[in-house]
C-alpha cells in the first residue's frame, strides 16, 4: 500500500473520497467506504466497486442489496447487473420490498441478463419470500420467459419441483403463491401434479389445482382422485369435475353419490347437477345395463339336422310301411287284416311331430268309446 492510499484511507473515517479512491483503485479503500454509515457515501463507494470486479467487490455489493436506502440498493442492482451476476439478484427478490424502485429494477435486471439457471432461485424468491403476499403477473411471467429461452427443460422441472414442495407447505401463504404460480404455467404442470396427486397422503391442493387448470389433460387424473383414500381430495376432486363438466366423469360422480363421507356426496351429486341432462341419462344407463342381457345364441345347425333326419327317417317309415302293405295285400285274407296294423304304423311315425295333432287323433278315439258306452246304456234301460 502506497503513502497515498494509506493517507485516504485515513482520511476516509470522517468524509471518504470516493472519486479519488477509485480513481486509485484502492480497493480496501472503497470496500471500507461500502459500509459507511451515510446512505450517500456507501452508494458512491458502491458504484465505484463497479470497476474493481467481482473477484474483490461481490460480497459488499451483495451486503448492499439489503441496505435500507433503496439508492443504495438500486446501485447494487447496477453494479451486479454490469458484472453479470444474476443469481444474487434472483435471492434478495425475497426481501426487496414492493415500495420503492430496487424490486423492480431487480427484476428488469434478471430479465435483461437472461440466464435460465436463475429461473428456480427467482422462484423460490417468489414463493417463499416476504417481501409481498401475492404474486404479480409480470413476475412469474419472467421465470417462464427465463425457461422458454433457450428451451431449457431442466430450469422449467426445477420450477416445477421447487413449487410442488412449495405446494405442500404448511403455511397457507406459501402454498397459496405456489397454487396461483402453478396455475400460471398451466398444462405443463399437469403431469408433475399428477404424480404428486398419487403420491402424497393428502393431495388436495395438487387436486384443486388440477381442477382449475382444466382441460382434457386433468380430467383422467381428477376422474382418479374420485376413489383416493383421503376424503377431502375426493371432495376436491367432485368440485373440481363439476367445474369441467365433462360427461367422461359421470360414472365416477355416481360412484362418489355413495361415497361413505357425507361431504363427497353431496359434492358429487352438485357436480352431476352442474353436467345436467348428460348426467341424468348416463346414471339410468348405469342402472339399466346390468338388466341387458347378451343376445340368445342362433339355434345349432345340428339340431336342425338331427330334425331333418328324424324327418327322413319317418318318411323311410311309411316307405316301410307302404312296403308292407303290399306284402300284406299279396297275403290274401290274413295279410289284409295285417294292412290296418300297417296304418296304424303310418301314425306313429308322425307322432314324432306336434304333439297336439296326436292328442286330437286320441281324443277323437275318447270320443267314440263315450258314445259306445253311452248306447249300451241307453239298451240297457229299455
Amino acid at each position: 500500500m502506497t503513502f497515498y492510499q494509506w493517507t485516504m484511507r485515513f482520511t476516509s473515517l470522517r468524509t471518504p473520497k470516493v472519486e479519488e479512491l477509485a480513481q486509485a483503485r484502492d480497493v480496501a479503500g472503497l470496500l471500507e467506504a461500502a459500509g459507511h454509515g451515510d446512505a450517500e457515501i456507501r452508494k458512491a463507494a458502491v458504484s465505484g466497486l463497479a470497476e474493481i470486479g467481482p473477484s474483490d467487490g461481490l460480497p459488499a455489493v451483495i451486503e448492499a442489496l439489503a441496505h435500507p436506502s433503496d439508492r443504495v440498493r438500486c446501485a447494487a442492482i447496477r453494479v451486479l447487473c454490469e458484472w453479470g451476476e444474476p443469481m444474487p439478484l434472483a435471492e434478495a427478490v425475497a426481501w426487496l420490498p414492493p415500495a420503492g424502485s430496487s424490486r423492480q429494477l431487480a427484476l428488469a435486471a434478471i430479465a435483461q441478463l437472461d440466464e435460465p439457471h436463475s429461473a428456480p432461485t427467482l422462484t423460490r424468491s417468489l414463493v417463499r419470500g416476504n417481501a409481498q403476499e401475492g404474486l404479480w403477473e409480470d413476475e412469474v411471467e419472467l421465470v417462464w420467459n427465463l425457461c422458454d429461452s433457450t428451451n431449457l427443460h431442466d430450469a422449467l422441472d426445477g420450477v416445477i419441483d421447487l413449487l410442488l414442495e412449495a405446494l405442500e407447505d404448511e403455511r397457507d401463504d406459501i402454498a397459496g403463491r405456489a397454487q396461483d404460480f402453478l396455475l400460471w404455467l398451466k398444462e405443463e404442470t399437469v403431469p408433475a401434479l399428477t404424480a404428486l396427486a398419487r403420491s402424497s397422503p393428502a393431495p388436495d391442493r395438487a387436486v384443486w389445482a388440477l381442477g382449475q387448470i382444466g382441460g382434457a389433460s386433468a380430467l383422467d387424473p381428477l376422474i382418479e382422485a374420485v376413489d383416493h383414500p383421503d376424503a377431502r381430495t375426493r371432495e376436491e376432486a367432485c368440485v373440481a369435475l363439476g367445474e369441467l363438466r365433462d360427461p367422461v366423469s359421470v360414472e365416477a360422480l355416481l360412484r362418489a353419490t355413495r361415497d361413505s363421507e357425507h361431504g363427497v356426496r353431496v359434492n358429487a351429486a352438485a357436480a352431476l347437477d352442474r353436467i345436467g341432462t348428460v348426467a341424468f341419462v348416463a346414471g339410468v344407463s348405469a342402472m339399466i345395463n346390468p338388466a341387458i342381457v347378451a343376445p340368445r345364441p342362433r339355434p345349432r345347425l345340428t339340431g336342425g339336422a338331427q330334425k331333418g333326419s328324424g324327418r327322413a327317417q319317418n318318411g323311410s317309415g311309411g316307405a316301410q310301411n307302404r312296403s308292407a302293405g303290399a306284402q300284406n295285400r299279396s297275403g290274401g285274407p290274413k295279410n289284409r287284416s295285417g294292412n290296418p296294423k300297417n296304418r296304424s304304423g303310418g301314425p306313429q311315425n308322425r307322432s314324432g311331430g306336434p304333439k297336439n295333432r296326436s292328442g286330437g287323433a286320441q281324443n277323437g278315439s275318447a270320443g267314440k268309446a263315450r258314445s259306445a258306452r253311452s248306447a249300451r246304456r241307453s239298451s240297457r234301460g229299455s
